[in-house]
């Protein structure tokens, strides 16, 4: 997909900034990369691509959006308790409701601890979501493992199927179709400190 053709003004995206990042022992979004808070530089790269964004926060939701500030994205409250499912429920409601969803073809899903994400592993995936069955969310998987972005059709089904479970190929057969990659950014997140650490020593 050429440069000249981003950011996509028919793609909107879902960014997940909700989770109480347990295993970090602190929010993980807040934490910087490249001088910046990691969940705005996630956002920021995907408005490369999607001029319309969603960001479902959760845990310290003021502190996220905070650190969002000038971004133009939309935010959706949700408690982070009730867990990924249902905050990637309100925030497709939201998406619904903006203008442009008439014409939208897809809806990235995306995760606000994948750092390693670029414009090029949005757009390869949106490219095979073009050549593929439209009327099925589109999911990378390296190996065993799912992993995100997801492209899922406007018109999906996000309160009937779990788009953050982990097994969701298995589960849901008739509604996911896989892009099987060995790019290991598809699958990257920053969990720990030692996932933390580990992402400055590349």
């Amino acid at each position: 997909m050429p440069e000249e053709e981003l950011p996509l003004e028919n793609y909107m995206a879902v960014v997940l900034a909700g989770g109480e990042s347990h295993r970090m022992g602190r929010n993980k979004l807040l934490m910087e990369i490249s001088a910046r808070p990691m969940i705005r530089h996630v956002v920021e790269t995907i408005r490369g691509v999607a001029e319309q964004v969603i960001v479902a926060t959760g845990y310290q939701a003021e502190r996220v959006v905070e650190a969002l500030a000038r971004l133009r994205v939309e935010v959706v409250a949700t408690d982070p308790s009730e867990g990924p499912g249902r905050a990637i429920v309100a925030a497709f409601v939201k998406a619904r409701s903006l203008p442009g969803y008439e014409a939208c073809e897809g809806i990235l899903l995306c995760v606000g601890d994948q750092p390693r994400l670029t414009e090029r592993e949005i757009a390869g995936l949106i490219e095979a979501y073009r050549a593929g069955d439209r009327r099925k969310a589109l999911v990378p998987v390296r190996g065993e493992s799912r992993g995100y972005p997801v492209v899922v059709p406007p018109d999906f089904d996000v309160e009937g199927i779990d788009l953050s479970a982990v097994d969701i190929v298995a589960r849901y057969p008739d509604h996911i179709a896989v892009f099987v990659t060995r790019n290991p950014v598809y699958d990257s997140s920053v969990d720990t400190p030692e996932d933390y650490r580990a992402f400055f020593a590349i």
